[in-house]
């Protein structure tokens, strides 16, 4: 109670305000207000919580952690409403990946032959040419627009699929030389200096693994009409949980692939990390754009059971009839969004338990505080850290797909989520993962009454005239909520201090 005095005086004069305010407003404004909140409020936690983990195990603050978000909701949307998008690119990436691996797993014994850092510098030079030599020669002229263009708000108008693909015989080149691409690609991926680490797996597993990777990527193209057929033909539940699945697992595999390649190289260097970190979050939207193109597009169907045109009297009652919204105190509140919150609290409990209840959970929480001494009990870190940066990927993707019903998909979705996780992690103190939970909560909650009374106004008990604020002031609320705490707790609210 001692140490906390100041911020336990900030919080009664919080909720002293907030019975104030509330005491003016009907119970059913309130209530909507405050789930709309919570709202909000579950898809910055889904953002924030993956920030969060990254940096109290890795010390790495991911600006890219955006783009995860975005690449989500346009893989979701794609899965939902044009898989003959997935079809046509997937089988690029899982040969690249799938040659690297392998590549990278033998390009120890390829870099131990080159002793001189001259010639290091000279063959990494070589091969970052071929593999980009390679890669333009393989995707030059693919019709990626014509392939996207699926309804008539995308570019160019509708493009059916027969007019939209190229020849098998094309694309079979084009996977062939991606896959010839994925060997350089690899060997620069190689550690190139003899690190004190644990062995790595057999070369089998590896074999077994690219191979699998490989097959994967030449079955998905041999199989793109049919698939293409089913998949559209499949449920609109189906395909949202398909959706939600696949842009999950995009976020994971986009996360190892960041955390590979770019930010494993600068660990214990910040500046860098941030930089580096910065420019992709550019680079990213901008591919993004370059598949999915910059216009936004509306919001992907939620699934049917939230469809039903009418409102449920009660929540027991919605489980038969289906609607698309729910009676809360007298007023309508659409039930997509109470499985928008649904699904945070179930995040924040699997997430939790993880931590808590599992052996991963022990040793991530146990390199938090020193990763040099797990590496010395025999567990490989670095595989930790890889696995904790997949996870808070794809917890930010799942929070895409999610939101794509909600709010539609645009580009710049992930900057607006991504500045909003920020300061909820922040307020909650930089690594607390029950930090990060109360910080999203505070932040939806400020947001939500915020743009309430941009809307309706506020009547101040000594004021008899209501007073109106612009949006400004509602997006201004969180960061003015972030200094209030700082200024009290500068750690933030579960933050420790550093000695």
């Amino acid at each position: 109670m001692k140490k906390n005095r100041g911020l336990l005086i900030v919080v009664a004069i919080a909720v002293v305000l907030l019975a104030t305010v509330l005491q003016g407003m009907e119970p059913k404004v309130w209530m909507s207000v405050m789930l709309s909140g919570a709202t909000l409020a579950a898809l910055y936690f889904l953002v924030a919580s993956g920030l969060s983990l990254i940096f109290g195990l890795m010390d790495v603050l991911n600006f890219a952690h955006g783009v995860f978000f975005v690449l989500g909701a346009y893989v979701g949307l794609s899965t939902f409403m044009n898989p003959r998008l997935l079809f046509n690119t997937l089988p690029f990436l899982f040969v690249v990946i799938g040659a690297a691996v392998l590549a990278q797993h033998l390009g120890r014994n390829f870099w131990g032959r080159v002793h001189d850092k001259r010639t290091r510098q000279i063959v990494s030079v070589a091969l970052m040419l071929a593999a980009a030599g390679i890669i333009i020669l393989a995707l030059r002229g693919f019709p990626i627009r014509a392939i996207n263009a699926f309804n008539i708000t995308a570019v160019g108008g509708a493009v059916s699929t027969a007019e939209a693909q190229e020849p098998m015989v094309a694309m079979l080149r084009r996977v062939s030389l991606l896959l010839l691409a994925g060997v350089p690609l690899g060997l620069l991926l190689a550690p190139k200096e003899h690190q004190d680490e644990l062995p790595p797996r057999p070369v089998w597993q590896t074999a077994l693994i690219a191979a699998v990777a490989v097959v994967i990527g030449y079955a998905l193209l041999l199989v793109r009409d049919p698939g293409e057929q089913f998949l559209l033909a499949l449920s609109p539940d189906l395909r949202f949980l398909l959706a939600l699945l696949l842009g999950t697992i995009a976020g994971a595999l986009a996360g190892v692939l960041v955390e590979t390649a770019l930010i494993r190289p600068f660990y214990g260097n910040p500046v860098t990390q941030l930089v580096l970190t910065l420019g992709l979050s550019i680079a990213g939207i901008d591919l993004i754009e370059a598949v999915w193109g910059e216009e936004g597009n509306p919001p992907m169907p939620p699934p049917s059971i939230f469809n039903a045109s009418c409102r449920s009297d009660t929540l027991l009652g919605w489980f038969s009839e289906h609607c698309q919204s729910i009676d809360v105190l007298g007023r309508a509140f659409p039930t997509y969004r109470l499985f928008i919150i649904l699904v945070g609290v179930l995040v924040f409990v699997a997430v939790g338990l993880l931590l808590r209840r599992t052996r991963i959970g022990m040793i991530i929480r146990a390199g938090v505080q020193d990763s040099e001494m797990v590496q010395a009990l025999g567990i490989n870190v670095r595989q930790v850290f890889t696995f904790v940066f997949a996870l808070g990927s794809a917890l930010a993707a799942m929070g895409g797909v999610i939101a794509a019903p909600y709010l539609g998909v645009f580009p710049a979705m992930g900057g607006i989520f991504q500045l909003q996780a920020f300061i909820a992690v922040v307020i909650g103190g930089m690594g607390s993962y029950v930090g990060a939970a109360v910080g999203t909560i505070i932040l939806g909650m400020a947001r939500a009454f915020g743009d309430h009374f941009v809307a309706a106004g506020i009547t101040l008990p000594f004021l008899d005239a209501v007073i109106k604020g612009s949006p400004a002031i509602a997006r201004a609320s969180t960061v003015l909520i972030m200094a209030i705490v700082l200024l009290v707790k500068p750690a933030g609210i579960f933050g420790k201090k550093e000695n």
